[in-house]
């Protein structure tokens, strides 16, 4: 035990074993997630820097098994990382392989969710040479409580000697729970100590107290538990354990609780915390002496991370009034303490004293030595507490607090100006579409491509990205964390958003931005999970156009409010439901702002680009004499909303863009004759209708007042003649055609998607689907623009298993059909919701849309899931296309079966937000056109059937057996087979 000195330095010889060197095996987009959004090596390196160590974690990627075997045979590694999904190679084989290397090394593996296919794979599995398993879901934190976990370990049994370091036991076996509990208790360990660092005179004491700081262990059974308590009882800080593990090999419902009787009996003032799923333990736990949690609870690491500051000494102490418990005081440091103590009435220091409560709290400011010499600090049974309170005063009379900035934000408003493109304002994450089109414009630049299209500005929008913590800072000192779990509707919980002030460090920062941009400005949602690379969330949160125009007070307060619009989408009720959907809790999500320059040129009043358009490299419904791997695009005139919002669009190739082009519309022969415009004069005004977005739908006669708008883009029909011009001064009616483009190569923009489409999918691993701009009006000398919005990965469905359907199913088959996406089989349906065909009337979609509503709702009381069967595109904006349902509205739906009738073709969009959510939860989509001999359509077998619930315009049946559903993505083929 160190003695005390004058320097208060007594942590020189903790932490002497660390995790120097570790191996990362994942593809290159994987670490790039880890290692540049996460700045995952900047966050160590600062950490180890406060550790006083000179060699902080230095991480090395691989991407391939035998590759990592090799690295390990020749360096020297202390953790090796692995992504579960290595492609075709084993996880398992491989840590097996590492073991036999070098039984002592580490091994981690990470699953980027609950659901993802692998996981069940490992479950199934004996995996003893997998020492953790976490599920990784954008937080770049969950980096650093694993190593931290692992390095807790190493060092346990030497610190816990050397300098009474404490210890909280968390005993949890659900790799859920625990991926989502050690990252919020590290970040609270971390907080804690780097306020308690305050207290040193020097950095140099600063950066030895942060080797003290209490440590977490992890037990998934009841004997690794007692054992773990049995060994340092002593330097127990805490127990937060679960109610239901593992004890004596079997699962014991109640072993949370007999581990809680068993500490309790022995150490009463130890505070234990259950936390179980079953909201009937709480009186179990409370009889017993403990404190209970919820799991299910919509604010569950919020409550443990109370608990943790309130029961273990963290945060300030407070002085009571021990007659009735009101405060007196509380001292936020240990300056504070000093300064409080001589006013402190000599029955409340009695009363914290007896309790060894200063010594707790110096405890948990990893004060290991003070707090024990404290601890010996006894009042005389008898005698007057003012002695000691004296003798407290003076011991800690020779601390000094010194605060700090913990976070550096790369974001100056000494250095801004127009030639930075891609800044951060905060220390947190970057979201999903920061980190994706950081990504980019990073793989961008190493490709060069800028080289190719020398005639052409190709870059990304000029961004700056408000990272995740500066949100959970609003949350937090907004209160606003109750609010954020409650029902509320959407209009009342933006209204609450505006209310509220935003940072003042931050509002400086916007005012920053707003002298450097003079543009209109696009506030977009970059949360955590949003486009992650296995479920995005596209489309989910809400994008603000502002025109960006007034004083600067003015453009200053609509900026503010977008933020603060943008933030509150985080918690509207379409994103909490998908977040249940993806089995994600709501605490899962933080939400980064993405600030961009608008694409565009001004036309009038009005600002737009002259092309707005989504592409993917994986066609889903090829035409023919095309390859899926031919990729397809969607443009529109305008802003993009027409695509992504499933309205009308111009379908074309990448790879053929010579060939005919296909319109989306209600009537393939028609073009679009509407598109979306920002007016310049209308300001931002979010609580009004439409009035987040911020965009209006014109008549194409709008931009035909400005033709330059509509040069190379839109072609003219002259109807006497009955041919087409490709001048748009041409006497005629207008057709956007982009012949220009594609066919004439004015612009060279096919070349240029296909390009980005085949260095997206090579650097991410997958197919991906980027968002794009266009500008032809940009004045000299500055070049024509291609910019690019954004990048995700597209959903992958069960590419493993190739389903066999036989001929005999075809023939017997309700529903048929020969193009189709995703992959699999399902068998545990019993309900089909589907369209009165016979009197169907398109005129009627909206009225659809709200019986599909209904009907999904009752389906989501039961828990139950269904096919559904509709005429024309799910999803639709414009509701003569497919009606005009939300994704929150069909989310029960796990087959989609999308059907032409006579007198009403329309061809599947792929480019929708709508689309992408829907694939990325797995949802098979089946397309049929009867009258087009595409798959078959047997209605009378659905007719047989007995009905469970009927509107107007659906039949809701369910069957006695179990519907069986096909789909095999590799021959475009799939049926539906009632029982």
């Amino acid at each position: 035990m160190y003695t005390l000195d004058p320097t208060w330095l007594p942590f020189s010889n903790l932490m002497l074993k660390h995790i120097y060197n570790v191996l990362l095996i994942c593809n290159d987009y994987d670490r790039f997630l880890l290692e540049e959004d996460g700045r995952v090596e900047e966050e160590l390196y600062l950490e180890y820097t406060q550790l006083g160590l000179n060699n902080p974690p230095k991480i090395t990627h691989t991407s391939s098994g035998e590759e990592a075997l090799k690295l390990i045979g020749e360096r020297k590694f202390e953790l090796v990382i692995t992504m579960l999904d290595l492609g075709p190679e084993s996880v398992e084989q491989l840590a097996s392989s590492i073991k036999a290397l070098d039984q002592d090394m580490p091994v981690i593996a990470l699953s980027p969710s609950s659901s993802h296919r692998r996981n069940k794979l490992i479950k199934g599995s004996d995996c003893q040479a997998i020492d953790y398993f976490f599920y990784w879901q954008g937080d770049p934190t969950i980096f650093l409580a694993m190593i931290k976990l692992v390095e807790d370990r190493m060092n346990l049994d030497h610190d816990t000697k050397e300098a009474d370091v404490q210890v909280i036991i968390l005993v949890e076996d659900s790799i859920r729970f625990y991926s989502s509990y050690l990252p919020m208790m590290y970040t609270c360990l971390i907080q804690q100590n780097r306020s308690a660092i305050l207290e040193a005179l020097n950095n140099w004491g600063k950066t030895l107290r942060m080797r003290g700081r209490p440590k977490i262990v992890l037990a998934r059974t009841y004997e690794e538990a007692m054992q773990l308590y049995t060994t340092y009882r002593h330097n127990i800080l805490g127990v937060i354990t679960d109610m239901s593990y593992l004890r004596g090999g079997e699962q014991d419902k109640y072993a949370g609780l007999a581990l809680t009787q068993q500490i309790l009996q022995q150490d009463p003032e130890i505070p234990v915390l259950v936390q179980s799923s079953d909201a009937n333990a709480r009186d179990m736990a409370q009889d017993n002496g403990a404190h209970f949690i919820w799991k299910n609870s919509s604010s569950l690491l919020f409550e443990l991370n109370r608990f943790m500051t309130s029961h273990y000494g963290f945060g300030p102490f407070i002085f009571r009034n021990p007659e009735n418990m009101e405060e007196i005081a509380r001292a936020e440091t240990m300056r504070d303490l000093q300064r409080i103590l001589p006013s402190i009435p000599e029955e409340s220091f009695d009363f914290h004293c007896r309790r060894n409560e200063f010594s707790r709290w110096l405890r948990a400011q990893s004060l290991y030595t003070l707090a024990a010499r404290i601890k010996g600090l006894q009042i005389p049974q008898q005698g007057s507490a003012k002695e000691v309170q004296r003798e407290l005063i003076e011991i800690i009379r020779t601390y000094r607090s010194e605060r700090t900035k913990g976070v550096i934000a790369q974001f100056s408003r000494n250095n801004y100006d127009e030639t930075l493109f891609f800044s951060r304002i905060g220390g947190g994450s970057l979201g999903g579409k920061g980190r994706g089109l950081a990504f980019i414009d990073m793989v961008l630049r190493a490709a060069k491509l800028q080289d190719k299209y020398p005639e052409v500005y190709l870059s990304i929008p000029r961004t700056v990205v408000v990272t995740t913590d500066q949100f959970t800072q609003f949350i937090d000192e907004n209160n606003l964390k109750d609010i954020t779990t409650a029902d509320l509707p959407d209009e009342t919980l933006l209204k609450i958003f505006l209310s509220k002030p935003l940072q003042s460090d931050l509002v400086l920062n916007l005012a920053e931005i707003i002298q450097v941009i003079h543009q209109p400005i696009c506030v977009r949602s970059s949360s955590l999970l949003e486009d992650s690379h296995y479920q995005p969330f596209a489309g989910v949160y809400e994008t603000c156009m502002l025109p960006n125009r007034g004083d600067d007070q003015r453009r200053l307060e609509e900026l503010c409010d977008a933020v603060r619009a943008v933030w509150a989408s985080t918690y509207f009720r379409s994103a909490k439901e998908y977040l249940k959907a993806t089995e994600h809790m709501l605490e899962d999500e933080k939400m980064a702002i993405i600030i961009q320059q608008v694409i565009g040129s001004e036309h009038g009043s009005y600002w737009y680009p002259n092309i707005s358009g989504v592409a993917r490299s994986l066609n889903y419904y090829p035409l023919g004499g095309e390859r899926p791997e031919d990729g397809v695009g969607m443009l529109s005139f305008g802003f993009g909303k027409s695509v992504v919002d499933n309205g009308s669009a111009l379908r074309f190739s990448p790879t053929h863009p010579k060939r005919p082009a296909q319109f989306l519309g209600g009537d393939q022969t028609s073009s679009q004759h509407m598109f979306y415009a920002l007016n310049l004069e209308h300001g931002y005004h979010p609580l009004e209708e439409g009035g987040l977005e911020n965009l209006e739908l014109l008549d194409l006669d709008e931009a035909l007042k400005h033709p330059e708008s509509l040069k190379f883009i839109a072609s003219t029909f002259d109807l006497q003649s009955g041919t087409l011009s490709e001048s748009v001064r041409a006497e005629g009616q207008k057709v956007i055609t982009f012949n220009g483009v594609l066919k004439y190569d004015a612009f060279p923009l096919a070349s240029i998607v296909k390009d980005v489409l085949t260095l997206g999918t090579q650097a991410m691993g997958k197919p991906v689907e980027i968002e794009f701009a266009v500008n032809l009006n940009r004045k000299a000398p500055k070049k024509q623009e291609f910019s690019l919005l954004q990048i995700r990965p597209i959903a992958a469905g069960n590419e493993e298993s190739d389903v066999a359907i036989s001929v005999e199913e075809k023939e017997a088959a309700a529903i048929y059909s020969t193009v189709v996406m995703g992959n699999g089989k399902i068998e545990d349906i019993q309900d089909i919701i589907y369209l009165k065909v016979d009197s169907f009337d398109a005129s009627h979609m909206k009225d659809m849309a709200k019986e599909l509503d209904k009907l999904n709702a009752q389906m989501v009381l039961a828990e139950k899931d269904y096919a559904l069967l509709v005429a024309g595109r799910l999803g639709s904006c414009d509701p003569w296309l497919g009606i005009p349902v939300t994704w929150s509205q069909i989310s029960r739906s796990k087959v989609i079966i999308e059907t032409g009738l006579k007198g009403f073709q329309v061809e599947p969009s792929q480019g929708t937000h709508f689309f992408q959510n829907m694939t990325s939860l797995g949802c098979m989509y089946l397309t049929i056109n009867p009258d087009r001999r595409s798959g078959r359509l047997d209605l009378e077998k659905l007719k047989q059937l007995e009905i469970y619930d009927e509107t107007e315009h659906f039949v809701h049946a369910r069957t006695s057996g179990n519907l069986t559903i096909k789909v095999n993505g590799f021959k475009g083929e799939g049926v539906v087979l009632l029982p």
